[in-house]
């Protein structure tokens, strides 16, 4: 279908989809910077997920696939009426880590922008909360 579409009406959708994914992500990164100072979360050019790294705020032996398991399992956050939690997907198989050297991944996250601007509004304050209650439950 896509050899079908002219080059120009190509530019026009990506443009939309850049903008539409780079206001998201703006919003996102100022939101996390507000609920949970310290985190540092990437700004891709070319990707439509960011990843969250915890290091300078989790405690020692932060385990990212231990947090992803207690948001499935147990964490909820109520808002607006609704209990919510996020799922998010933990990057420590990410990395060939060579024996020895310490993974990066164990304390990073990958949000993916799967969901429409209003619900992904919702994730650095679910992220947060959640975040809170895995540290002070470990």
């Amino acid at each position: 279908a896509l050899a079908h579409e002219s080059h120009g009406a190509l530019a026009d959708w990506y443009r939309q989809q850049r903008a539409y994914y780079e206001e998201m992500l703006c919003r996102l990164n100022a939101e996390f910077a507000e609920h949970l100072p310290g985190v540092i979360v990437s700004c891709p050019d070319a990707s439509i997920y960011s990843v969250v790294d915890v290091r300078q705020v989790a405690k020692d032996g932060f385990d990212a696939t231990q947090f992803v398991m207690y948001c499935a399992r147990q964490g909820r956050v109520e808002i607006d009426g609704q209990a919510l939690t996020l799922l998010v997907a933990p990057m420590g198989g990410f990395y060939h880590v060579p024996g020895g050297e310490a993974n990066p991944g164990l304390t990073q996250m990958r949000i993916a922008f799967v969901e429409p601007p209003e619900k992904m509004a919702l994730v650095p304050r679910l992220f947060a909360e959640l975040f809170r209650q895995y540290e002070a439950q470990r």
